[in-house]
């Protein structure tokens, strides 16, 4: 009643009405450690069509799997509440368990469209980080994967080495003190 109704998405099967009765979202964000005390792992995700149902089993096109999103929550701001259902244009945080990745399409089963992606730009700064405590390295791995999935940074390196030497990409320079900070503070 105060905006507008969303819009259809685009998908490879062209556009998707949000007035379509069967439910259909695209996870837009990944947050890590939201929660320090649990080290969560939050996908938010857009509505895009009919209504979800937290009952329900919903289909994760990219791998192809059905299941269950335990705890479909509403976060604004601090405050988190566990919801049983959604409509298009709402926004809802699931659980990751590391099953998801920005631009995925989540659906009812049976539907096997995808959304189209968000782009990704092309970086503009480099650096190389290197892991300096080898008795943190299962942290510094941890810390620099999931900063990547979340799409603050990118890294490169040789198919064949390990995490321990990386070049990250950044698009502006003010991610590489975002990710120091994170990988301090969240990743000790």
């Amino acid at each position: 009643k105060m905006t507008q109704s969303p819009l259809p998405r685009q998908s490879n099967e062209g556009a998707i009405d949000p007035m379509n009765d069967f439910f259909s979202g695209f996870v837009f964000k990944i947050q890590a450690n939201m929660n320090k005390a649990h080290h969560d792992r939050i996908a938010f995700m857009r509505i895009c069509s009919g209504k979800f149902d937290a009952t329900k089993d919903v289909y994760h096109v990219q791998s192809k799997r059905k299941m269950k999103l335990s705890q479909p929550q509403q976060i604004m701001a601090q405050d988190r509440k566990i919801i049983d259902e959604a409509y298009a244009g709402d926004v809802i945080g699931i659980f990751d368990p590391g099953l998801f990745s920005i631009g995925d399409t989540i659906t009812v089963p049976g539907n096997k469209f995808e959304y189209e992606g968000i782009p990704t730009f092309a970086p503009e700064h480099f650096a190389e980080i290197e892991q300096i405590d080898t008795l943190k390295r299962k942290q510094f791995v941890k810390g620099m994967t999931q900063i990547a999935q979340e799409g603050a940074i990118q890294i490169f390196h040789e198919p064949s080495s390990g995490m321990e030497r990386v070049i990250v990409g950044v698009v502006g320079v003010l991610q590489f003190e975002v990710l120091e900070y994170r990988l301090k503070n969240e990743y000790n």
